[in-house]
């Protein structure tokens, strides 16, 4: 049946004047009862009450206006032809399915208005909105028993009402005013109770107030915020000891924990201690996060430290500094010394526990711990950044990456001045380049560097360009660099370009990137780059020679050894080869995360040896050696391996 016939039968059949009557009848009892609950005494909410009863009623009013209007209307079906018998039943389809869709519009409807009117958190609508934000200070009670220490709880008060001013952390009810306003009310049938004028007349939100005494001479100073509305204690700030000649150094310590916690109350759920820091060593953690200087950087975490030797985040950032410098002796040094607030808190056993397992090379630890870090602090960057980078080169799960990186709008981000930025974006690149999501990966770098010139996203844009196969795309990228970059960076380019068309089985296209590097002038080029060169341009002689060169000035570079064995082995030269692999183990050190067993599996590869081959790639990835952008499948020494079933599980090791 059509809209318009069902409409024609309804006027006919009266329905649309039933409807007028119960809604212009609803209408005016509504009114009535808008103007006369209050007069009669009745409940604010009577009208939301009135109003959802007259809401679930009107379904039931067109139901039995059908039932005892509309039915009989009709003829009995005996009486009807088959045509009246189609039309009655279209217009009873149609009938009803209107009442369902009325039905389910007033159950909505009642549905926001209880929501709106009856939550159990409406009741505490109100007073967040109305809440003062002042904060009333009060002189602190002198328990010391001598009067001569009076003047100290008025300097008290002074000090910190000096503190929150200063730092714009809210307004201040002063002592001035409260004895102001005691004065006024003097006579007044009124308890003149300091706290009962504070919290009836002057109304703060919060209230800070203390005591001092003596004890052994010096003078122990506590402070405590109350909640002024339900005399809750919200904390009890630590006690301070100091000289009784000197009692500003305890009424400057206190002050800073007070401000300390103001300055950090809105990001509880960011902090790593449930006792707040002190405003100094705050002030300094957070300028340290904004340094992009490596020295600034540890100077002021370690000012953060010393103006608050209980501050757990700035010890913990430097751990982690030191670990991202690969000065890990220091970093597990000053991981031992820090310890827990108590063994209860959570957040900071997860942290240690995953700096602990990062100095382990025990990835999939590292992985959990941070997962649980990224839930607690989604957004804030620093998190963000490593969860990013553990997933894809720690446990090697690039599919993991690009939900982390969402989570984080950066469409507004001023990318000049956000270094965190750029290696989220780095990381992400990376991640799509291992998903074979080269395009995408090409248009997040190539938009990037159209408002920042980072160089750190030069070589996952060149590698892929490659693996796109967008040759001509890489020459016009690489003649830039050219002329904007360093000879070194340059050449980094070009050995990666190699190595990639290496991985994609162009070999002719790959000794064409190497022979720009060999055949570049001397002093642009440095021995390890030019030993590269040659290396995987399977120049073995020419190679070998410079790597003695380099292996007697860098003894402990690995690479370097590792890659003059596989020269040897290709020269026929046995007892060298030897006397490089002995070198080699005896390079074996605490935190190196695999990278001899990676070396050996390096040259397994090359002396076709499958079976110590995967086993050393194995304990190197048991070890924690990092998945990255230069080893095990993007590593051209494994290329004849890689799609073996053995190399898969390795690539798997941590998932």
């Amino acid at each position: 049946m059509k809209l318009k016939s069902f409409f024609k039968q309804c006027h006919e059949k009266e329905v649309f004047k039933m409807l007028s009557i119960y809604i212009v009848s609803a209408w005016v009892i509504l009114q009535v009862l808008s103007i006369t609950w209050q007069p009669l005494g009745l409940p604010q909410k009577s009208v939301a009450f009135l109003i959802i009863v007259l809401l679930l009623c009107f379904p039931l009013y067109i139901f039995f206006l059908w039932k005892f209007r509309v039915a009989p209307l009709h003829k009995v079906e005996t009486e009807m032809d088959e045509k009246e018998k189609k039309k009655r039943s279209a217009f009873q389809k149609m009938y009803f399915s209107s009442l369902g869709i009325i039905t389910s519009l007033c159950v909505i409807a009642v549905f926001l208005i209880v929501n709106r009117n009856f939550s159990p958190t409406d009741s505490n609508i109100l007073p967040k909105v109305i809440k003062s934000d002042k904060i009333a200070v009060l002189k602190f009670g002198n328990n010391t028993g001598d009067p001569q220490y009076d003047i100290v709880s008025k300097m008290a008060a002074d000090w910190i009402i000096h503190g929150i001013t200063e730092n714009n952390v809210a307004q201040v009810i002063t002592q001035d005013q409260v004895d102001e306003y005691r004065s006024i009310l003097k006579g007044k049938n009124i308890e003149e109770d300091e706290s009962t004028i504070v919290k009836e007349y002057l109304k703060p939100n919060k209230i800070i107030s203390g005591n001092f005494y003596l004890k052994n001479g010096n003078l122990l100073f506590q402070g405590m915020l109350t909640a002024a509305e339900t005399n809750k204690i919200n904390i009890s700030f630590k006690p301070t000891e100091c000289a009784a000649e000197n009692p500003l150094n305890c009424i400057e310590e206190l002050n800073e924990s007070i401000i300390g916690y103001f300055i950090t109350e809105d990001q509880k759920k960011l902090m790593l201690q449930e006792a707040p820091p002190k405003y100094e060593a705050y002030k300094y953690l957070l300028e340290a996060k904004y340094s992009n200087d490596n020295e600034e950087y540890i100077n002021l975490l370690n000012k953060a430290i010393t103006a608050d030797s209980t501050y757990f985040e700035p010890k913990v950032l430097r751990v982690a500094h030191y670990y991202n410098l690969g000065e890990y002796k220091t970093a597990d040094s000053l991981l031992k010394q820090i310890k827990p607030d108590s063994y209860r808190n959570k957040r900071q056993l997860n942290l240690l526990n995953m700096y602990e397992a990062l100095l382990k090379g025990e990835n999939r630890t590292i992985y959990k711990t941070i997962l649980k870090e990224y839930e607690i602090a989604p957004f804030d960057m620093l998190t963000n950044k490593t969860a990013m980078v553990i997933a894809l080169q720690y446990v090697n799960r690039p599919e993991d990456v690009d939900a982390i990186y969402k989570t984080v709008v950066m469409d507004s981000m001023n990318l000049q001045n956000c270094t965190d930025c750029t290696i989220r974006i780095y990381v992400k690149a990376y991640a799509d380049i291992e998903l074979q999501k080269y395009i995408t990966a090409i248009k997040l770098i190539e938009k990037t560097q159209q408002e920042v010139e980072a160089t750190l996203l030069n070589r996952p844009l060149a590698i892929a360009y490659i693996r796109a196969g967008k040759g001509e795309k890489l020459d016009q990228f690489l003649r830039k660099i050219n002329i904007v970059a360093s000879p070194a960076e340059v050449q980094e380019l070009y050995l990666q370009a190699g190595k990639e068309y290496l991985l994609k089985g162009e070999k002719e296209k790959a000794v064409e990137y190497f022979n720009k590097i060999i055949n570049a002038e001397k002093e642009t080029v440095s021995p390890k780059m030019r030993a590269d060169a040659y290396f995987y341009n399977e120049e073995y002689q020419k190679a070998q020679r410079i790597l003695k060169e380099v292996n007697s000035q860098e003894p402990e570079n690995s690479d370097a050894l590792v890659k003059l064995a596989i020269c040897n082995f290709k020269l026929g030269n046995t007892e060298d080869v030897q006397k490089n692999l002995n070198s080699l183990e005896g390079l074996r050190a605490p935190y190196q995360f695999g990278e001899i067993d990676y070396a050996l599996g390096q040259y397994y590869a090359a002396t076709v040896n499958e079976t110590e081959l995967y086993k050393y790639l194995l304990k190197a990835a048991a070890n924690g050696h990092l998945y990255h952008w230069k080893f095990f499948k993007n590593d051209p020494q494994f290329k004849k391996y890689n799609e073996t079933k053995a190399f898969k599980e390795i690539m798997n090791f941590w998932k």
